[in-house]
């Protein structure tokens, strides 16, 4: 008979949990551990800017599963910590309870911290970030008892809430360091014209602006940000809580030292395994990992990579050859639209719009020489299964039958 295994998951959010889930699906039977810092059962985190805000939603929707797959120890033991150190040699984790944890195969599913501001009061306790179940209770606590928001940085998540607080009549300003909205995920035209449905909303947005301090407001509570424009003039923006929203930094700290991780995440090869450590998987936002298409490695902050990545890890681990090969996709609800992302949006792709006959942007189209690369979809999502297989395909339609919007993708994609 062969040995018992262990197998330990650092990171117990969504990825980490969907490792779990598939593991016990595929017929592991040996000892699984999932180790996270959060209180809370796996979860998933795009309701935590969008239905959680809104009310839509209570925490408990949220959660991966039933209870009693997360409640019985037989089936995956829970650990309430968090990992300091990786002995690599020995393959053991040391955790800050003081405790130390060996295993035979380790999954970083650790996905990332907020990026906080370095300025004067960004430690003020109104100050706050967006990536926990208990920072979006807390946010939307908060929605409930205040009037004014602002908001550092214009990309996904503080657009969305963006979109929230304006939806629940909360005024709202949006601070952004670039030049356009969600610069990382539409090209430069969708950008304008998202931002032209946020402002008819009445959110007031700030682009190109640097944030040079927040301080409390003198006389009354709540806070005073401090910003610059490029051409040097300052402005002052009040606010009663002001939510940092510029990215995440990869949680792979207790990797210092094993060579396994870098700044950018944890690298991997096509089928999600450190090529200096086999017996290292990593899964979702913190994975760095190999994309066949593009021939380099990409890390994805997307809710299906750390759905779909996490069930290939499963795979792997209980014994699977193909590779995993993600086409990028990611979606935000905001300012009244659905906003469908396919691929990975570059400033040097040539775009083509397709509208419908209101000249409403419906589906644009990303292309490199000539290739479909990728495209953005407005309230258009039944026709993203045919835009990822031009994707796959590497597809290149005739000029005139990509501009015509009466041709469906599907006659393109086939």
């Amino acid at each position: 008979m062969s040995a018992a295994r262990h197998v330990v998951i650092v990171g117990a959010g969504h990825a980490g949990g969907r490792v779990a889930q598939h593991l016990r699906a595929l017929g592991y039977r040996d000892r699984l551990t999932l180790v996270g810092d959060e209180p809370h059962a796996p979860y998933e985190r795009p309701a935590l800017s969008k239905e959680l805000l809104l009310g839509e939603k209570r925490s408990d929707e949220l959660m991966l599963g039933p209870a009693s797959f997360w409640d019985d120890a037989s089936t995956v033991e829970r650990v309430h910590a968090r990992v300091t150190s990786v002995d690599a040699q020995a393959r053991r984790l040391s955790l800050d309870d003081g405790t130390s944890l060996g295993f035979d195969e380790l999954v970083v599913a650790s996905g990332g911290v907020p990026r906080m501001l370095d300025v004067p009061g960004a430690t003020l306790p109104g100050v706050i970030g967006l990536r926990t179940l208990d920072d979006g209770l807390a946010l939307a606590e908060t929605l409930r008892s205040v009037k004014r928001i602002a908001i550092v940085g214009a990309g996904v998540i503080g657009m969305e809430v963006a979109s929230s607080a304006r939806a629940l009549g909360i005024e709202v300003t949006v601070l952004e360091a670039g030049e356009r909205i969600l610069a990382r995920s539409l090209p430069p035209a969708l950008s304008a014209w998202l931002r032209e449905r946020h402002e008819a909303q009445g959110v007031r947005i700030e682009t190109g602006v640097q944030v040079r301090a927040i301080a409390p407001a003198q006389g009354e509570s709540g806070y005073i940000v401090q910003a610059m424009r490029e051409d040097g003039t300052t402005f002052a923006v009040p606010a009663q809580r002001v939510l940092v929203a510029v990215g995440i930094e990869c949680a792979v700290g207790f990797l210092d030292g094993t060579g396994l991780a870098s700044r950018e995440g944890v690298s991997v090869d096509e089928r999600c395994r450190s090529p200096l450590a086999p017996w290292c998987y990593a899964a979702g936002d913190v994975a760095q990992t190999w994309h066949p298409l593009y021939g380099k490695p990409v890390r994805l902050e997307t809710w299906r990579n750390a759905e779909n990545q996490a069930a290939a890890v499963a795979g792997f681990i209980m014994g699977r050859d193909e590779p995993y090969m993600e086409i990028p996709w990611m979606w935000t609800d905001q300012a009244g639209h659905n906003v469908q992302v396919v691929g990975l949006p570059s400033r040097d792709d040539e775009v083509c719009v397709r509208a419908t006959r209101d000249a409403h942007p419906s589906t644009v189209l990303l292309l490199r020489e000539g290739c479909v690369t990728g495209g953005v979809l407005i309230d258009n999502g039944r026709e993203r299964r045919h835009l990822e297989a031009l994707v796959a395909r590497r597809a290149k339609p005739a000029p005139e039958r990509l501009a015509d919007a009466s041709i469906p993708l599907r006659e393109l994609a086939q």
